[in-house]
């Protein structure tokens, strides 16, 4: 079975129980039972020789190293999916939450060293046990992952023509890259299909609204009814876009000027007229003009990225819910300056 070297091709399962180590010494006792009980019951299934099997104890589970077995070509992946069908056959009999567990698993294969370990029993020594100790650390509970080199030999095949998803790269340990496989085939009982949390890349954070976009979204809360009063078609509401922008500038403006460079207001001979005299003077603008400038405001200004905290969408005058708490978490000041909590 072995070459002159000692170096023989290996397929890994590697699995441990999630969450082990915050479980009670007896919950653990009984896992580790059940584990085993498991684990036995499905290579018994499968009658591998003792001579093609080692298992490897790693406190919180096990590997299962299987030596120099070509058929079945899938026996690997078949052995894990089994495991998994028992773990969640378990789960479902048992009466108490704490003797239920769940399994993650990776799986691995390579040509790998067999060596006789401290206590005189057989083992191996390599990349390929190491490597499927780390595809299986990527996984969550319930889901198996897969080298390249497994994928690669199986998917060809017609049972996993389409029972993977896509490649996942991650760099583990010293700067190692793995390119890991997800089993994601239907009707496997207890396997957890979901793309595993530690591969998937969290969403970026909402980026903080512009001073700008704040003064605008302030505008726009304290003048709800006014906006909602004069809204129609057309050229209200570029108007009224436009009504809003002008403010805006005017609130920033003031905000940051000083002694040596005070702000002039862009529109001072309108400072002191009331806001429905404000709009009547841009409703008097060209219609072409008025939904130019509307369109630069929204599109540039206010940015396409902030529609979604309007009610009325890329119209962009009245801010909706999501807009408010978005104003008050991002510019809590800008929200005290215009007395946002009284409205």
């Amino acid at each position: 079975m072995t070459t002159n070297n000692n170096i023989i091709p290996v397929k890994y399962v590697f699995l441990d129980v999630v969450a082990y180590t915050k479980r009670t010494i007896e919950a653990q006792c009984y896992i580790i039972e059940a584990l085993n009980r498991i684990v036995k019951g499905t290579t018994n299934r499968y009658h591998i020789s003792n001579d093609s099997l080692i298992y490897i104890p790693t406190g919180d589970g096990m590997c299962i190293a299987l030596l120099g077995i070509d058929l079945p070509y899938d026996i690997h992946v078949t052995i894990a999916t089994e495991i998994l069908r028992r773990v969640w056959v378990n789960n479902s009999r048992v009466k108490y939450n704490w003797r239920k567990f769940e399994v993650r698993i990776g799986i691995n294969q390579s040509d790998d060293n067999i060596v006789t370990d401290v206590n005189g029993r057989k083992n191996v020594a390599g990349a390929g046990i190491n490597n499927a100790r780390r595809i299986m650390d990527l996984a969550d509970e319930s889901q198996i992952l897969v080298s390249s080199t497994v994928y690669e030999n199986l998917h060809p095949r017609k049972n996993y023509y389409h029972a993977f998803s896509k490649e996942f790269t991650k760099e583990v340990k010293h700067g190692l890259v793995l390119d890991v496989y997800q089993l994601v085939r239907a009707n496997i009982a207890g396997l957890n299909t979901n793309p595993p949390s530690s591969l998937v890349a969290p969403p970026k954070p909402e980026p903080k609204l512009t001073k700008l976009a704040a003064y605008y979204f302030a505008h726009s809360l304290k003048n709800r009814e006014f906006i909602i009063r004069r809204r129609g078609d057309g050229q209200n509401n570029y108007a009224l876009v436009v009504l809003l922008w002008y403010l805006t500038r005017d609130s920033l403006g003031k905000s940051e000027s000083t002694e040596v460079e005070p702000y002039e207001e862009w529109m001072p001979e309108t400072r002191h007229n009331t806001l429905d005299e404000q709009f009547e003077l841009f409703m008097e603008l060209p219609f072409s003009v008025c939904c130019d400038l509307c369109g630069l405001v929204r599109d540039v200004h206010i940015g396409t990225d902030n529609w979604k905290y309007f009610e009325d969408s890329w119209q962009a005058t009245i801010v909706n819910v999501e807009g408010r708490k978005k104003l008050k978490s991002d510019w809590p000041e800008i929200w005290d300056e215009f007395q946002l909590d009284e409205l």
